[in-house]
This record gives structure tokens, sequence and C-alpha cells, in this order.
């Protein structure tokens, strides 16, 4: 299989090469880029008359043509800022219908002239000189007619030709840079932790395997940044954190794509408390880096559009209230056997089909409540049997000091106290080979080095995971992964059926 070219653009390549010139030269000078021409000119205090910055040279891609005779006008766009040029005979000569007859839409050139402002009003570049940059071998598609599917198998042609998309692009990497800024001004240290790992844990989740040759070995994408980051902890780095890929070996729908971008970090002498008042303040600050405010409008799976306050005191409640109010009734009131008859009407079966009641109680809570979490809401206490890594509450029996915040129906956060008893740590995770015997295949795997790891004493600790994709969602205004994701996972055979210009 091979890509389909423009044939009468192939034919005005040969003939560019026919008459000696390069259409994919090295380098080209630039004086100004288009941003920073429409920076100098939005400075001065009044439009000028005539030229008022002279022998400038900038680069773009063509966007239209529009002919005029001995005279054209055209625009051309570079990294989001568009120009419109203006070229006539008088400065260009014979070029100028070379111009018309080589150089399309698509195509990148280096312009050099003078800059000014038409009748209209329109800030233009009187063109004096041209170079041809790279030739465009396939016509650039209606964006409006371009389907989902086309615009993430080919999301460079997506920057290129639709504002939103990069728009959400620009509000990742602020985000990403955001956060970062924030944890340096608090003193949390930047860390690596392997991609590549002997024993995958810190989550529920399948993981993808890799065979590593020089050591015959099966090793796995990790799944979590936790256990790695938690021996940062015990070697004594007090604070730190990481900003990364995780792989899992699941879904694939309008929240989930099996390769993602985690933020975690740890907090020693630090509990959920504590992560919990910083994960508040982080997103609210984060929130008027990237935005310049604290309210965000978001679409809500019914077609409808929610305004979301971040700058408003994040509500605290627990999972148990939570789950009550939703039932109608206290939770202590309902039976075992009752619960597992909700499950069943509905069709539900908890994690590793084990009908125990903390597994229970966490299924329920995500059916009845989740959805309905829309304001920032933290969501504290949760049944011990739903993570091995916590710690149990001090003062509720069967809890542990665990907290999820939710936005917009969605689980952003993830925090715990962490578990730093290496017995109890032990069990816990003998329990989960049980669970994986039983059929669990997302069950914890016993890793022998993290206990080790905490035997040697790991201080009291405060730990947090934000789902970096989805708190772009939130930011961006979407309401699909795929949009803040670069690059998508799509199958490959349909990529292949969208190799070809639309």
């Amino acid at each position: 299989m091979s890509v389909e070219w423009d044939k009468e653009r192939l034919k005005l390549l040969e003939e560019l090469r026919a008459k000696g010139v390069n259409p994919y030269p090295h380098k080209y000078i630039i004086t100004n880029t288009i941003k920073q021409l429409r920076e100098y000119a939005a400075s001065l205090p009044n439009k000028p008359t005539g030229a008022f910055l002279e022998d400038v040279s900038t680069v773009g891609r063509v966007a239209n043509i529009r002919r005029h005779g001995r005279a054209s006008f055209v625009d051309i766009f570079d990294e989001g800022e568009r120009l419109q040029l203006y070229l006539r005979v008088n400065e260009l000569g014979d070029r100028y219908k070379e111009f018309l007859y080589f150089v399309g839409r698509g195509d990148i050139i280096g312009v050099r002239g003078d800059l000014f402002y038409t009748m209209k009003g329109e800030l233009t570049l009187l063109v004096k000189d041209y170079q041809l940059l790279s030739k465009a071998l396939i016509e650039p598609p209606d964006w409006t007619r371009l389907s989902p599917e086309f615009r993430y198998a080919h999301r460079y042609v997506d920057f290129l030709y639709n504002d939103n998309a990069r728009r959400a692009m620009e509000i990742r990497f602020n985000t990403i840079k955001a956060i970062r800024q924030y944890l340096y001004s608090k003193g949390f240290t930047e860390v690596e932790s392997p991609v590549l790992q002997p024993v995958y844990g810190g989550a529920l989740a399948k993981p993808f395997v890799s065979h590593v040759n020089a050591l015959d070995e099966d090793w796995y994408l990790r799944i979590s940044l936790e256990l790695y980051l938690k021996r940062f902890i015990v070697g004594g780095f007090n604070r730190v954190f990481e900003i990364g890929k995780v792989f899992r070996n699941e879904d694939i729908d309008v929240t989930h794509n099996p390769e993602f971008t985690m933020m975690e970090l740890y907090w020693a002498y630090a509990d959920y408390n504590d992560i919990m008042d910083l994960t508040e303040d982080m997103i609210r600050t984060v929130a008027r880096e990237v935005l310049g405010d604290t309210k965000v409008r978001y679409p809500m799976p019914n077609g409808s559009v929610t305004e979301i306050d971040l700058g408003r005191p994040f509500r605290r409640v627990t999972m148990f209230d939570l789950l009550s109010e939703a039932l109608g009734r206290p939770l202590e009131s309902v039976s075992d056997e009752e619960m597992k008859r909700m499950l069943d009407s509905m069709g539900l079966v908890p994690r590793g089909g084990v009908y125990s009641r903390g597994l229970m109680i966490e299924k329920l809570f995500d059916k009845l409540v989740t959805p309905k979490l829309i304001q920032p809401t933290f969501v504290l206490d949760y049944p011990i049997e739903t993570t091995p890594l916590c710690k149990p509450h001090r003062s509720k029996p069967g809890l542990v000091e665990r907290f999820e915040l939710y936005i917009a129906g969605m689980e952003l956060a993830n925090a715990y106290t962490e578990l730093n008893d290496p017995v109890l740590q032990d069990r816990l995770f003998k329990e989960e080979q049980e669970m994986r015997k039983k059929g669990d295949l997302e069950a914890h795997p016993y890793d022998v080095d993290f206990v080790m790891a905490l035997s040697y004493g790991m201080p009291p600790t405060g730990g947090l995971g934000i789902g970096i994709d989805r708190l772009v969602m939130l930011l961006a205004g979407v309401n699909s992964i795929k949009e803040v994701l670069p690059f998508p996972m799509i199958s490959a055979k349909l990529v292949q059926g969208l190799n070809r210009s639309p």
C-alpha cells in the first residue's frame, strides 16, 4: 500500500526540479514569525499609513489564493496565526506568474517584504521576494467534512486546519507546565521511574506484556507510577512527583485510552487530608494559569452545557453518605443479600466476581452516584477491600483513608494515606493473590521487592494520582478523551483504510 499523491501536484514538482528549483530546501532565514509581526503591529498607538516595517521575512502555509489579474492576495498561517500577503507584478515581475502556477494551497513558503495596512485595515505584507519551502503533494481537505476517525488518524491535518484541536493541545501542554510549576513551588522534586517493570502494580488493571530478549524474561509496561515513587520516599526523597505515560490493556471509550498520562506525587509525613488541600489548591491554580478563570463550561452527555466552578470550595463527603443519599436510606440498613439483588437487577458484577460487602458498595456507588457528581466533590473513606495499598482508617474500622475527586461525572484524582506497614502489606498482597486465583485478572500481583522496601521503613506518607487527560478534558470543555490526546489509539487497519486524501 502506498500514499496516493495528487497527480497535478506531482507534475508541478517534476517541473520545478527540471527548472533547477529545489522544492524542499534545507533552511530559510526568518526575521519575524507571523505572531511577532501581529504583536508588533498591535503595539503601535495608531494604524500607520504606508509601509511601517520594511524588509521582514516570515514563513507560513498557504491557506488560499485570491487572484486579481496583475495582483493577488494570499493568506498564509503558521502556529495558529494568519497573515495576508499582497503580490503584484510590479515587485515580482515574471516570478508573479510563476507563483500563481507553482504555488498552491497547503504549500509552505517563505516571503520577504514590507508590512502595511490595507484601506480596509487588514495587516498585510507586500511581497518583494518568496521561496517555496515545501511542496504539498496532497490537496488540503475541507475540514468541516472530515470524519472524527480521519481527524484522529491524521492529527497533523487536524492541528493544521481545526482551531479547536490546536486549542485543546495548547491547553494540554500548558496544563502540564502549570502543574510542574505549582509542584516545584511547593518543594517537590520531579523524578523518573521505569516504564518497563518486572512486576506491574499500583492499580487494578491488565498490563501489556513485553519480552526482554537480553534477560529472556517477560516484563510489563507500567500500569501506574506508584510503587517506584514510594521507593523514592523510602530512599529519603520526601516530596516527589512524576508526570508520565502509563499503559493498561483495557477499554477504549470516551474517557479511556490504553496509553494515557498520569501525574503522581508522594509527600512524606503528610496524610490524605493534606493531599486533599493540595489537590484542590493545585487544580484551582492550574485553571487560573491556563484559562485565566476558574469557571469552565462543560458539555454533558445529555447535550446540555454545565458551568463548573473550580473557584468555590470543593465538596467533601463520605462514600457511605453519598450512597445512602442515593438509596434513600442509611447504607447500614441494607443487607448483603439485598445489595446483591440490587446488583443483579442492574446486571452488575463486583470486581473479580467477589460479592464482598465492600466491593458491592463500590459497584453500586459507581452506578448510582458517580454520574451525579458534577461540581467538584471529594469522596472520602472507602471500604478496605477496594485497595491493598492504602492505610486503614484511624477511626472507622473496615474503611481506608482514601479519597477520589469527581468533577463532571468523571474520576479525576485518587489519593491515599499510604500504607507503610510491611506486615499488613504482605497480607493484603496475599489476599489479592487469592482473588487472582478465583479469576480476578486485575488483582494486584505480589511485589516482593516493594514489601522489602517497606521493611526498611517508609515514613507516614500521603499520595495522589491525577489523570492528566481527564483534567485537560475538563479545562478544554470536551467530553471525549480522544480530543485531548495528541495521537489517540486507533485500529491500524482503520488507519490504513483512511490513508488517502478525503
